[in-house]
């Protein structure tokens, strides 16, 4: 289920945006599935910091980036068909939160950044807050257990260089969409509008809402029809599905692309096949170089009729084919010389050539080489290699 990716400036009020959002969204799947005898969703709350990484790890680049890294494998192990989950920190880095959208789309589960948007100003003051309270060691009153002001300080340095580096969200950039803002001012984040773009369920409060409009609109249809006015009779509830009043709405598809597809699992055996058969062929093909090491010897003995030389290799039934006028065009008689047709290192090239291509393509489509079609597969290969060189 969905992933809530939380990003601002430190001291914003991130956890406790956090902790808003899990009781709201539990709120909203009760009331949403109170009639009805649905499974319940799980809501994690992920933290970045914890006691092994408090808030100091921001001091050094090792540090953060091993918080990072825990704080991002919690999550994705909690991802699941079940649960919402949370990633509460300020997740400052495009980079990062490029990141989770990939996970998330790779699970083809929904992904939103609520941003919670508190002034550097205020930010400030509540980091001084902070640092007044650990500074009077006062224990913390149970009131404010949840509130912006009841978690730990930062460094003020650090603060400032926490702020000077953050990178806002976007709604120009995919990974940042949807995107829902909350304002200092704002009592509590938009959970209605998050849980419809996440579920695709329409909330309690809005599915209401819907019904009290679409029982208006015959009232307000008949008017409009008094008044001559029957062009505004096309505002008639289309929209709304029968029987219920509420808009029709589905839970958004996610389609996975090249950065989140996992690549197709192929037969384990099939490289090592690929190396055999195709040393296979090379060996077969420098047995028949050693009897006959003269390109105008191995046209004479395979026939005046003979259009090439047709080498046999065991295991195949497409012989390797040169035609006659691309073995004496050659640089030299000799087949396995150097600059032959058949040299060994020429020959070496286009095997490592023809097993990269076969192993990248078997990893991006679903299709798979097998083991018995090696062999023929590249010997097909050497023959429009050797034709393509008379052609050149």
């Amino acid at each position: 289920m969905p992933l809530i990716i939380l990003t601002g400036y430190p001291c914003s009020g991130l956890t406790h945006r956090a902790n808003q959002l899990a009781k709201g969204l539990q709120e909203s799947q009760e009331a949403a599935f109170a009639d009805a005898d649905t499974p319940r969703y799980k809501i994690h709350v992920v933290s970045t910091h914890d006691v092994n990484h408090p808030r100091t790890v921001y001091d050094h680049a090792r540090t953060e980036k091993e918080a990072r890294g825990v704080a991002y494998t919690r999550a994705r192990r909690m991802l699941g068909k079940d649960s919402f989950v949370i990633l509460d920190g300020m997740n400052y880095i495009k980079g990062y939160r490029y990141q989770l959208w990939c996970e998330a789309k790779a699970l083809g589960t929904t992904c939103c950044v609520v941003h919670v948007g508190t002034p550097i100003d205020q930010c400030i003051a509540n980091n001084e807050t902070r640092l007044h309270r650990q500074s009077q060691s006062e224990p913390e009153p149970a009131t404010t257990a949840n509130t912006p002001n009841a978690e730990p300080p930062y460094p003020p340095e650090l603060l400032q260089n926490l702020i000077f580096r953050y990178e806002e969200p976007s709604t120009h950039s995919r990974w940042d969409k949807p995107l829902f803002t909350v304002p200092w001012s704002d009592e509590a984040p938009p959970i209605a509008d998050i849980w419809s773009a996440l579920t695709g369920i329409p909330h309690p409060s809005t599915a209401d809402a819907d019904t009290d409009a679409a029982n208006q609109i015959p009232s307000l249809t008949s008017t409009l029809s008094n008044t001559h006015l029957s062009s505004a009779a096309s505002i008639a509830p289309s929209t709304t599905t029968q029987g219920g009043g509420s808009f029709r709405r589905e839970r958004p598809k996610i389609k996975p692309h090249l950065a989140t597809v996992q690549p197709t699992s192929t037969d384990s055996g099939l490289l090592y096949s690929m190396e055999k058969r195709t040393t296979a062929v090379v060996s077969a093909i420098r047995s028949f170089v050693v009897e006959n090491p003269s390109a105008e010897g191995a046209l004479a003995k395979a026939g005046d009729d003979a259009d090439g030389i047709k080498i046999a290799v065991p295991e195949v039934e497409t012989p390797v084919f040169i035609p006659a006028h691309v073995a004496m065009t050659a640089t030299t008689d000799e087949l396995g010389g150097a600059g032959g047709i058949l040299a060994v290192p020429r020959l070496q090239r286009l095997r490592r050539q023809w097993i990269t291509l076969n192993r990248a393509y078997v990893a991006g489509n679903k299709a798979s080489l097998g083991a018995e079609q090696v062999g023929d597969a590249f010997v097909r290969f050497l023959n429009a290699d050797f034709a393509g060189e008379g052609a050149a």
